[in-house]
């Protein structure tokens, strides 16, 4: 017979085990009781943590409390002051706690708290959601020796803190975790308080205005999608790198230094009008957001004090001057001629239709084309196939060409100041739609170039090297093609280069077939006939760099000794086909030794121009096999 304790003690595991399956069955584990495993190597800490479910931040060190709550504009400081939250802070520590993983790990018991830094004075991190329910709550100590090495190429090694979960059950190992979010809580916390004036949306903005000592304006779109404008003092496009440099400074502007608002004597608001505004609105608000400057203690000042509309608490000591690695108030362009549109013109050069280009000195160049023919010039009633290096270059010009200064946006009925009572130089554009555009240009006293459109009462100072750039005597606008050689009717080729005997080739289309003469003698057997091929093919095709004038001194001293001739002779022919004869061409060219231009002349004609170095080389090529 069984004793009395023997049926006791079965009982007693009868009702423990049947109360450990009923904890089960109610919690889903054992952990509660017998604590969760530790967390396996390479394994996340946190593996179900959500970091949108996150509603407060509540970070301890030391004797300090600081806490953050998640309201509709971001993450707002509750305690040790009221103001807003740094988000990248924020999302720094969520991030942490979502990803950070085990490195290595150890029971507790066998490290000392002193020496990794999980003693008193370390930092407690408690994430809660709306109803206080802890999400993630760990104490960190200092940062590990061991880094984490990922996966992949050019991985960046990632540091480990040591770590220390305080959930139920969860505190008999110290983890090596990967990350490292210490330095947010150095200072104070100061780096967990948003240093940055401003936080918003630029996708969003539909306003900004914007006051200095140089006067008041406001920038404005009327959709997300609209390009932004100047509204105010004038109607003017704005320049989108400008903006965009505004926008990305204004978001990056950050204070050196955050103080309560209470604890600094302000200027009176008798001088509020000396002081600097940018002010935001974003689409769907009615109420700006006001960044107010204040005027520095001196010229020298480097640093000024600023407040802001929605921190009513918080001063702001922000750069005044450049500083390395910082946005400051002189880094933001913040003036009518830093925000407008420098372009000369924002023509649609596909719309172009006409091109008048009415030099002082020389007469109107016309350039036309009806699509799909071609760009055409007619000068003095004569027209013929436009030079299309000239007419990209013109183009290019007046699309790329940015103004150094803006002098008025009020010109008045004088326009000799600018010199633009007599331009030196216009240019009018004829779209498709019959809109045309007008631009003078003009010379001031001391030599500085101005524009002004027809349409506008706005003057700009340009670079002097614009006119450079425009072609505006008539040989310049004459086609790059220098002549019409047909090798059908081609009779005989001589090439005089300087130094050797001239050489004479007869050429035969139908046979295509060479015969060469040199010094009165046959030396065909010595030509190579692929290298006068491709000789024939560069004479048939050859295209001037840039036409000159015939009075080119340059040119006409180099041509005094050319160094290169050919002379072609052709059968010409009746519109029947009939021979009426032969006709010839000379083309010199010769080389600056000084410049290195390569300059050429064609008989009959009184334009000289130049010739790609390039290009002169392969016409030098030798012909013969014994040369």
């Amino acid at each position: 017979m069984r004793s009395l304790f023997f049926t006791l003690l079965l009982l007693i595991i009868a009702t423990v085990l049947g109360g450990f399956a009923t904890w089960q069955l109610k919690e889903g584990s054992l952990e509660r009781i017998l604590g969760t495993p530790p967390t396996d190597i390479g394994e996340k800490i946190y593996p179900d943590f959500q970091p949108e479910k996150v509603a407060r931040i509540i970070i301890t060190t030391g004797q300090q409390t600081a806490r953050f709550v998640k309201s509709e504009t971001g993450w707002e400081a509750t305690s040790p002051w009221t103001d807003r939250m740094d988000a990248r802070a924020a999302l720094a520590i969520l991030t942490f706690a979502n990803t950070t993983s085990v490195e290595d790990r150890a029971p507790r018991d066998d490290l000392d708290p002193s020496l990794i830094g999980l003693d008193t004075g370390n930092s407690q991190v408690r994430l809660e959601n709306e109803d206080g329910e802890s999400l993630a709550f760990f104490r960190l100590g200092r940062r590990t020796p061991w880094l984490n090495l990922p996966e992949g190429e050019n991985p960046q090694p990632i540091p480990t803190t040591y770590l220390l979960p305080l959930e139920s059950g969860r505190k008999t190992h110290v983890y090596a975790a990967t990350g490292d979010i210490l330095p947010l809580f150095k200072d104070g916390f100061k780096f967990l308080r948003d240093h940055r004036p401003f936080y918003f949306n630029p996708l969003a903005l539909q306003k900004i205005r914007i006051r200095t000592s140089q006067g008041e304006l406001t920038l404005g779109r009327e959709t997300a999608q609209s390009p932004w404008r100047i509204v105010k003092p004038l109607e003017l496009p704005t320049n989108p790198a400008a903006v965009k440099k505004l926008l990305e400074g204004l978001f990056e502007l950050q204070a050196t230094k955050l103080s309560d608002r209470s604890d600094v004597t302000l200027p009176s608001s008798d001088t509020a009008m000396e002081n600097s505004q940018i002010a935001l609105l974003p689409f769907g608000a009615e109420k700006e957001t006001v960044l107010e400057i204040f005027p520095p203690d001196s010229s020298d000042s480097r640093e000024t004090q600023a407040i802001i509309s929605d921190r009513p608490g918080t001063l702001f000591t922000l750069p005044l001057k450049v500083e390395q690695n910082l946005i400051s108030i002189s880094d933001l362009p913040l003036t009518v001629n830093d925000l407008r549109d420098p372009t000369l013109s924002n023509l649609n050069i596909a719309s172009i239709r006409g091109i008048a280009i009415e030099p002082s000195t020389s007469p109107l160049i016309l350039i036309s084309r009806q699509p799909p023919s071609p760009w055409m010039a007619t000068i003095a009633g004569r027209e013929e196939p436009a030079n299309e290096q000239r007419l990209y270059e013109l183009l290019k010009a007046i699309t790329d060409t940015r103004a150094v200064a803006f002098e008025t946006d009020a010109a008045p009925e004088d326009l000799s100041p600018w010199g633009l009572d007599k331009p030196i130089l216009s240019l009018t554009f004829l779209a498709e739609n019959n809109q045309t555009l007008g631009i003078a240009f003009g010379l001031d006293t001391r030599g500085n170039l101005f524009a002004k459109r027809k349409d506008s009462a706005t003057i700009m100072r340009l670079e002097n090297s614009f006119l450079e750039k425009i072609a505006v005597r008539p040989h310049e606008w004459r086609h790059a093609r220098l002549w019409s050689v047909n090798r059908v009717d081609l009779k005989t080729l001589i090439r005089d280069a300087d130094g050797q005997p001239p050489l004479k080739l007869r050429y035969d289309f139908l046979g295509e077939t060479w015969k060469a003469y040199q010094s009165g003698q046959e030396v065909t057997s010595n030509l190579d006939p692929a290298r006068a091929n491709f000789l024939l093919g560069l004479l048939e095709n050859i295209e001037v760099s840039q036409w000159l004038g015939p009075n080119d001194e340059d040119a006409l001293q180099a041509l005094d000794s050319p160094l290169l001739t050919f002379v072609l002779t052709e059968n010409t022919v009746d519109e029947f086909g009939d021979p009426t004869g032969e006709k010839s061409q000379t083309l010199s060219l010769a080389v600056d030794p000084k410049s290195r231009n390569v300059y050429g002349r064609l008989s009959g004609e009184s334009s000289l121009f130049t010739l790609a170095p390039e290009l002169f080389l392969k016409l030098s090529i030798s012909l013969l096999d014994n040369e």
